[in-house]
């Protein structure tokens, strides 16, 4: 008797314990720890275990669950190789690639599932309620890639070249210089990056949007209204910072042309006092 009411109380605690996580990972997620990344020449190997759990997955709403989770581990793994690599990172097309092959998949099983006849609506929202919070951290990773960058340019701008300006390092300044062009170009190439996985990603999971119900179709629009609006008002932070970089070089312009407009005034004052 007194083993039996022990068991139960291990067996309370633990549903407790489940329902709490449950709880916690539909308000908020965490990425996968990336594992083995596409750069890795055994990835074939983690590839081969997510076909296995899908393979022997059957119920199709955990399927299509098991996609947005294997969404997250190209997500993860497309962090790590963009914080240790950067943008030009080997693998991170293949991982790309297979985080819209997963969202597309969610997708198609949800349309298999109306067309069979059954009310999709709960797991379509489900379903992109729970990407749209890994979506927000794969933003995330290509935002802070890019500040990381903006704060090697700014390092490099206002201390570096400007000191090798200041002290007529010609050999200097042309490898500043170079190395400035380089960050820019991988700050383009990183932007290009995330808006076409951004609008191919939005893509595949409007098909998933459409199967909402009409209320939470319209609160999507709104979060995503929302999102957009401060999105923008993030950008003339980004112009003004970009300004401020700019400043010593745009002073020594100013100053170099003020000295030219002063010489042409001295030859110009000379020359009236030669014609009298």
């Amino acid at each position: 008797m007194k083993k039996l009411f022990t068991s139960s109380i291990v067996l309370a605690t633990l549903l407790v314990l489940t329902n709490s996580t449950v709880f916690a990972q539909s308000t908020t997620v965490t990425l996968p720890s990336p594992g083995l990344t596409p750069a890795n020449p055994f990835y074939f190997l983690d590839r081969f275990g997510e076909n296995f759990r899908q393979f022997f997955t059957f119920n199709p709403e955990a399927k299509a669950k098991l996609q947005i989770e294997f969404a997250g581990e190209r997500i993860a793994e497309i962090k790590i190789m963009v914080e240790k690599k950067g943008v030009n990172a080997k693998g991170l097309a293949i991982a790309e690639s297979l985080l819209k092959t997963n969202i597309a998949y969610a997708a198609e099983i949800v349309n298999q599932e109306k067309t069979s006849g059954k009310d999709v609506s709960t797991l379509a929202k489900t379903l992109n309620d729970e990407f749209d919070l890994r979506d927000k951290l794969l933003e995330q990773t290509f935002k802070d890639a890019k500040e990381q960058l903006k704060i090697q340019r700014k390092e490099i701008k206002t201390k570096l070249l400007a000191e090798a300006r200041r002290v007529g390092d010609t050999a200097e300044i042309a490898v500043l210089e170079a190395q400035l062009k380089d960050i820019d170009g991988k700050i383009d190439t990183l932007e290009q990056k995330k808006d076409q996985l951004k609008d191919s990603l939005q893509n595949e999971q409007k098909n998933i949007e459409k199967e909402m119900s009409e209320d939470d179709q319209q609160k999507e629009e709104l979060e995503q209204k929302e999102e957009q609006e401060a999105i923008e008002a993030e950008e003339p932070e980004e112009i003004d910072e970009a300004e401020e970089t700019d400043e010593p070089e745009d002073a020594d312009e100013k100053n170099s042309s003020q000295d030219s407009g002063s010489s042409n005034q001295l030859k110009e004052g000379n020359k009236v006092e030669d014609n009298e």
